[in-house]
Protein backbone atom coordinates (compact mmCIF):
# COMPACT_ATOMS: atom_id res chain seq x y z
CA UNK A 1 0.00 0.00 0.00
CA UNK A 2 1.98 3.03 -1.37
CA UNK A 3 -0.35 5.25 0.74
CA UNK A 4 1.28 3.63 4.17
CA UNK A 5 5.32 5.13 4.68
CA UNK A 6 7.56 3.81 7.31
CA UNK A 7 10.29 5.49 8.47
CA UNK A 8 12.78 6.86 10.90
CA UNK A 9 13.49 10.82 11.88
CA UNK A 10 17.91 9.97 11.09
CA UNK A 11 19.83 7.82 9.06
CA UNK A 12 23.16 9.52 10.79
CA UNK A 13 22.80 9.42 14.70
CA UNK A 14 25.89 8.63 16.33
CA UNK A 15 24.21 6.17 18.65
CA UNK A 16 22.57 4.42 15.74
CA UNK A 17 26.25 4.18 13.68
CA UNK A 18 27.74 2.73 17.34
CA UNK A 19 25.12 0.19 17.71
CA UNK A 20 26.34 -2.03 14.80
CA UNK A 21 23.07 -1.39 12.68
CA UNK A 22 25.20 -0.58 9.84
CA UNK A 23 27.61 -3.02 8.15
CA UNK A 24 30.72 -2.55 8.06
CA UNK A 25 31.82 -1.31 4.85
CA UNK A 26 28.96 1.37 5.20
CA UNK A 27 31.70 4.51 6.17
CA UNK A 28 29.86 7.46 5.43
CA UNK A 29 26.45 9.14 5.34
CA UNK A 30 25.52 8.44 1.43
CA UNK A 31 26.78 4.46 1.94
CA UNK A 32 24.85 4.32 5.21
CA UNK A 33 21.75 6.17 3.48
CA UNK A 34 21.36 3.08 0.60
CA UNK A 35 21.41 0.33 3.11
CA UNK A 36 18.61 2.12 5.31
CA UNK A 37 17.06 2.52 1.92
CA UNK A 38 16.67 -1.26 1.56
CA UNK A 39 14.67 -1.64 4.46
CA UNK A 40 12.80 1.72 3.98
CA UNK A 41 11.21 3.90 1.66
CA UNK A 42 11.16 7.02 3.80
CA UNK A 43 13.20 8.79 6.16
CA UNK A 44 13.81 12.61 8.08
CA UNK A 45 16.38 14.94 7.12
CA UNK A 46 17.20 16.14 10.21
CA UNK A 47 20.65 17.74 9.77
CA UNK A 48 18.81 20.66 7.56
CA UNK A 49 17.84 21.82 11.26
CA UNK A 50 21.34 22.99 12.30
CA UNK A 51 22.33 23.57 8.80
CA UNK A 52 21.71 24.43 5.05
CA UNK A 53 23.48 22.16 3.20
CA UNK A 54 24.38 22.94 -0.61
CA UNK A 55 22.16 22.07 -3.36
CA UNK A 56 24.14 19.06 -4.41
CA UNK A 57 23.77 17.37 -1.30
CA UNK A 58 20.04 17.01 -2.20
CA UNK A 59 20.94 15.58 -5.66
CA UNK A 60 23.27 12.97 -4.23
CA UNK A 61 20.63 11.77 -1.66
CA UNK A 62 18.15 11.19 -4.52
CA UNK A 63 21.14 9.03 -6.15
CA UNK A 64 21.47 6.89 -3.82
CA UNK A 65 18.14 5.87 -3.80
CA UNK A 66 15.58 4.19 -5.50
CA UNK A 67 13.31 6.37 -7.73
CA UNK A 68 10.32 6.01 -5.10
CA UNK A 69 11.67 7.01 -2.02
CA UNK A 70 11.06 10.32 -0.03
CA UNK A 71 12.63 12.56 2.31
CA UNK A 72 11.16 14.33 4.27
CA UNK A 73 12.84 17.50 5.63
CA UNK A 74 13.19 19.33 9.10
CA UNK A 75 12.97 23.41 8.52
CA UNK A 76 16.00 25.13 9.57
CA UNK A 77 16.05 25.67 13.24
CA UNK A 78 15.33 29.90 13.17
CA UNK A 79 12.68 29.19 10.91
CA UNK A 80 11.27 27.88 13.68
CA UNK A 81 12.10 30.43 16.63
CA UNK A 82 14.97 28.10 18.06
CA UNK A 83 18.31 29.65 19.06
CA UNK A 84 20.87 28.47 16.55
CA UNK A 85 24.82 29.07 16.76
CA UNK A 86 25.67 32.12 14.42
CA UNK A 87 28.46 29.19 12.85
CA UNK A 88 24.79 27.81 11.35
CA UNK A 89 25.19 30.19 8.81
CA UNK A 90 26.52 30.39 5.95
CA UNK A 91 29.59 32.75 5.69
CA UNK A 92 28.87 34.89 3.29
CA UNK A 93 25.08 36.10 4.91
CA UNK A 94 26.85 36.31 8.58
CA UNK A 95 25.76 39.35 9.76
CA UNK A 96 29.17 41.96 10.37
CA UNK A 97 30.25 42.32 13.94
CA UNK A 98 28.76 38.88 15.50
CA UNK A 99 31.49 36.45 17.17
CA UNK A 100 31.36 32.88 16.20
CA UNK A 101 30.33 31.96 20.00
CA UNK A 102 27.12 33.91 19.41
CA UNK A 103 23.76 32.26 19.09
CA UNK A 104 21.10 33.93 17.49
CA UNK A 105 17.45 33.83 16.96
CA UNK A 106 15.55 34.78 13.84
CA UNK A 107 14.74 38.06 14.66
CA UNK A 108 18.16 38.92 15.86
CA UNK A 109 19.44 39.07 12.13
CA UNK A 110 18.41 41.62 9.65
CA UNK A 111 15.11 41.07 7.47
CA UNK A 112 17.52 41.19 4.15
CA UNK A 113 19.67 38.12 5.40
CA UNK A 114 16.57 36.64 6.83
CA UNK A 115 14.76 36.14 3.35
CA UNK A 116 18.21 35.20 1.51
CA UNK A 117 18.36 32.53 3.87
CA UNK A 118 14.97 31.18 3.53
CA UNK A 119 15.20 31.69 -0.11
CA UNK A 120 18.64 29.93 0.04
CA UNK A 121 16.64 26.99 2.04
CA UNK A 122 13.53 26.38 0.29
CA UNK A 123 15.37 26.34 -2.92
CA UNK A 124 17.06 23.00 -2.12
CA UNK A 125 14.00 21.49 -0.43
CA UNK A 126 12.41 22.27 -3.95
CA UNK A 127 15.07 19.95 -5.92
CA UNK A 128 13.37 17.19 -3.95
CA UNK A 129 10.14 18.26 -4.69
CA UNK A 130 11.00 19.08 -8.38
CA UNK A 131 12.03 14.80 -8.23
CA UNK A 132 9.09 14.00 -6.78
CA UNK A 133 11.20 12.99 -3.94
CA UNK A 134 9.82 15.36 -1.20
CA UNK A 135 7.70 13.91 1.41
CA UNK A 136 6.74 16.66 4.04
CA UNK A 137 8.49 19.46 5.07
CA UNK A 138 8.14 19.89 8.54
CA UNK A 139 8.55 22.82 10.75
CA UNK A 140 8.85 21.29 14.56
CA UNK A 141 7.95 24.45 17.10
CA UNK A 142 9.84 24.62 20.32
CA UNK A 143 7.81 24.51 24.02
CA UNK A 144 7.89 27.76 24.29
CA UNK A 145 5.91 28.68 21.15
CA UNK A 146 2.56 28.81 23.12
CA UNK A 147 -0.70 29.61 21.26
CA UNK A 148 -0.33 33.35 19.97
CA UNK A 149 -1.80 35.06 17.18
CA UNK A 150 1.80 36.34 15.88
CA UNK A 151 2.68 32.47 15.86
CA UNK A 152 -0.67 31.97 14.01
CA UNK A 153 0.01 34.26 11.62
CA UNK A 154 3.38 33.07 11.12
CA UNK A 155 1.88 29.54 10.15
CA UNK A 156 0.28 31.10 7.49
CA UNK A 157 2.78 32.89 5.70
CA UNK A 158 4.72 29.72 5.89
CA UNK A 159 2.42 28.01 3.87
CA UNK A 160 3.05 30.76 1.68
CA UNK A 161 6.23 30.96 1.30
CA UNK A 162 6.97 27.52 1.20
CA UNK A 163 4.52 26.51 -1.43
CA UNK A 164 4.62 24.07 -3.09
CA UNK A 165 6.32 22.27 -1.04
CA UNK A 166 3.82 19.96 1.67
CA UNK A 167 4.00 21.52 4.78
CA UNK A 168 3.43 19.53 8.06
CA UNK A 169 3.29 21.80 11.57
CA UNK A 170 4.92 20.09 14.81
CA UNK A 171 3.64 21.80 17.77
CA UNK A 172 5.04 21.08 21.48
CA UNK A 173 2.85 23.09 23.98
CA UNK A 174 -0.71 21.95 24.82
CA UNK A 175 -2.04 25.26 24.27
CA UNK A 176 -2.76 24.77 21.06
CA UNK A 177 -5.17 22.19 21.83
CA UNK A 178 -7.09 23.69 24.53
CA UNK A 179 -10.49 24.79 24.31
CA UNK A 180 -10.85 28.17 22.51
CA UNK A 181 -7.74 27.71 20.65
CA UNK A 182 -7.99 24.18 19.32
CA UNK A 183 -10.53 24.73 16.41
CA UNK A 184 -8.65 28.22 15.46
CA UNK A 185 -4.96 26.30 15.34
CA UNK A 186 -6.78 22.97 13.02
CA UNK A 187 -8.77 25.14 10.88
CA UNK A 188 -5.96 27.66 10.28
CA UNK A 189 -3.94 24.14 9.18
CA UNK A 190 -6.94 23.09 6.70
CA UNK A 191 -7.18 26.47 5.19
CA UNK A 192 -3.93 26.13 3.87
CA UNK A 193 -3.51 22.19 3.23
CA UNK A 194 -0.98 21.78 6.29
CA UNK A 195 -0.37 18.23 8.32
CA UNK A 196 -1.04 18.47 12.13
CA UNK A 197 1.89 16.43 13.06
CA UNK A 198 0.60 13.86 15.31
CA UNK A 199 2.86 13.12 18.50
CA UNK A 200 3.65 9.90 21.05
CA UNK A 201 5.46 10.97 23.53
CA UNK A 202 5.15 11.00 27.25
CA UNK A 203 2.17 12.63 29.29
CA UNK A 204 3.38 15.45 30.83
CA UNK A 205 1.80 18.78 32.38
CA UNK A 206 3.40 21.19 29.37
CA UNK A 207 3.32 18.35 26.28
CA UNK A 208 0.52 17.89 23.41
CA UNK A 209 -2.29 15.35 23.99
CA UNK A 210 -2.51 11.93 22.02
CA UNK A 211 -4.78 13.54 19.43
CA UNK A 212 -4.25 12.71 15.73
CA UNK A 213 -6.77 15.15 13.57
CA UNK A 214 -6.47 15.15 9.60
CA UNK A 215 -6.04 18.78 8.27
CA UNK A 216 -4.34 18.39 4.65
CA UNK A 217 -6.13 16.34 1.87
CA UNK A 218 -2.29 15.35 0.81
CA UNK A 219 -1.42 13.20 3.93
CA UNK A 220 -0.61 12.67 7.82
CA UNK A 221 2.24 12.23 10.06
CA UNK A 222 2.67 10.78 13.19
CA UNK A 223 6.07 10.89 15.26
CA UNK A 224 7.34 8.24 17.81
CA UNK A 225 9.11 10.69 20.61
CA UNK A 226 8.98 7.00 22.64
CA UNK A 227 7.56 7.43 26.20
CA UNK A 228 10.64 7.94 28.43
CA UNK A 229 8.68 10.61 31.05
CA UNK A 230 11.39 10.69 33.76
CA UNK A 231 14.04 12.20 31.38
CA UNK A 232 11.81 14.34 29.72
CA UNK A 233 10.66 15.75 33.24
CA UNK A 234 14.35 15.89 33.80
CA UNK A 235 16.24 19.59 33.62
CA UNK A 236 19.20 19.89 30.87
CA UNK A 237 18.51 15.91 30.03
CA UNK A 238 20.40 15.26 27.26
CA UNK A 239 18.73 14.30 23.81
CA UNK A 240 19.81 11.09 23.64
CA UNK A 241 18.54 10.31 27.21
CA UNK A 242 15.18 11.63 26.28
CA UNK A 243 14.68 9.24 22.95
CA UNK A 244 15.89 6.14 24.88
CA UNK A 245 12.79 3.94 24.79
CA UNK A 246 12.27 1.04 22.81
CA UNK A 247 8.37 0.45 22.14
CA UNK A 248 6.54 -2.99 22.82
CA UNK A 249 4.59 -4.11 19.85
CA UNK A 250 1.15 -3.56 21.76
CA UNK A 251 2.14 -0.53 22.00
CA UNK A 252 2.50 0.24 18.46
CA UNK A 253 -0.36 -2.01 17.26
CA UNK A 254 -2.95 0.45 17.61
CA UNK A 255 -1.24 3.53 15.71
CA UNK A 256 -1.28 0.25 12.69
CA UNK A 257 -4.85 0.51 12.94
CA UNK A 258 -5.78 4.14 12.73
CA UNK A 259 -2.92 4.57 10.08
CA UNK A 260 -4.80 1.99 7.74
CA UNK A 261 -7.78 3.42 8.48
CA UNK A 262 -6.44 7.26 7.21
CA UNK A 263 -4.78 5.36 4.49
CA UNK A 264 -7.89 4.45 2.72
CA UNK A 265 -8.96 7.38 2.78
CA UNK A 266 -6.64 7.92 0.06
CA UNK A 267 -3.61 10.32 1.51
CA UNK A 268 -0.43 9.10 2.41
CA UNK A 269 -0.03 8.24 6.12
CA UNK A 270 4.10 8.55 7.73
CA UNK A 271 4.75 6.78 10.75
CA UNK A 272 8.19 8.21 11.14
CA UNK A 273 10.18 7.08 14.57
CA UNK A 274 11.99 9.68 16.82
CA UNK A 275 13.38 7.28 19.35
CA UNK A 276 16.70 7.88 18.09
CA UNK A 277 18.77 6.22 20.73
CA UNK A 278 20.75 3.09 19.39
CA UNK A 279 18.87 1.03 16.93
CA UNK A 280 16.06 2.44 18.95
CA UNK A 281 13.82 3.50 15.66
CA UNK A 282 15.14 1.07 12.89
CA UNK A 283 14.00 -1.45 15.35
CA UNK A 284 10.51 -0.13 16.33
CA UNK A 285 10.25 1.29 12.57
CA UNK A 286 10.91 -2.51 11.00
CA UNK A 287 8.45 -3.70 13.64
CA UNK A 288 6.02 -1.29 12.23
CA UNK A 289 6.32 -2.23 8.72
CA UNK A 290 5.96 -5.79 9.84
CA UNK A 291 2.09 -4.97 11.57
CA UNK A 292 0.68 -3.06 8.54
CA UNK A 293 2.29 -5.99 5.97
CA UNK A 294 3.87 -3.46 3.85
CA UNK A 295 7.21 -4.15 1.56
CA UNK A 296 8.70 -1.56 -0.76
CA UNK A 297 10.56 -3.75 -2.46
CA UNK A 298 13.14 -4.29 0.39
CA UNK A 299 14.57 -7.16 1.38
CA UNK A 300 12.38 -8.37 4.56
CA UNK A 301 8.73 -8.21 5.27
CA UNK A 302 5.99 -9.56 7.17
CA UNK A 303 7.50 -12.29 9.95
CA UNK A 304 10.78 -11.93 9.02
CA UNK A 305 11.41 -9.06 10.28
CA UNK A 306 9.91 -9.57 13.73
CA UNK A 307 12.44 -12.97 13.95
CA UNK A 308 15.36 -11.08 12.52
CA UNK A 309 14.77 -8.44 15.45
CA UNK A 310 13.13 -10.61 17.92
CA UNK A 311 10.61 -8.03 18.48
CA UNK A 312 8.10 -10.55 19.66
CA UNK A 313 5.60 -9.67 23.11
CA UNK A 314 8.67 -11.83 24.33
CA UNK A 315 11.62 -10.57 23.59
CA UNK A 316 12.55 -6.81 24.01
CA UNK A 317 10.91 -5.06 26.30
CA UNK A 318 9.91 -1.09 26.09
CA UNK A 319 11.64 1.34 28.34
CA UNK A 320 15.08 1.46 26.38
CA UNK A 321 17.71 -0.47 24.38
CA UNK A 322 19.52 -3.36 24.79
CA UNK A 323 22.93 -3.68 25.71
CA UNK A 324 25.31 -4.64 22.91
Amino acid sequence: MDGLRVGTCSWTDRSLIASGWYPDNSRDAYSRLKHYASFFDTVEVDSTFYAIPGEEVFYQWAARTAPGFLFNIKAFGLFTFHTLSVTALPRELMPPGISKGSRLRIWEIPKDTRIALWERFISRVLVLHSMNRLGYLLFQFPPWVVFSERHLNWFKRVATLASPARVAIEIRHRSWLEEGNRERFLDLLRDQNMAFTAVDEPSLEWTVPPEWPITATWGTVMRFHGRNAPAWDKRDAKVAERFNYLYDINELAPFSEKARAFAKDGGRVFLMFNNCFRDNAVRNALEMKALLGVDDGGRIQGQEMLNLWDLSPGGASAGGSEEP
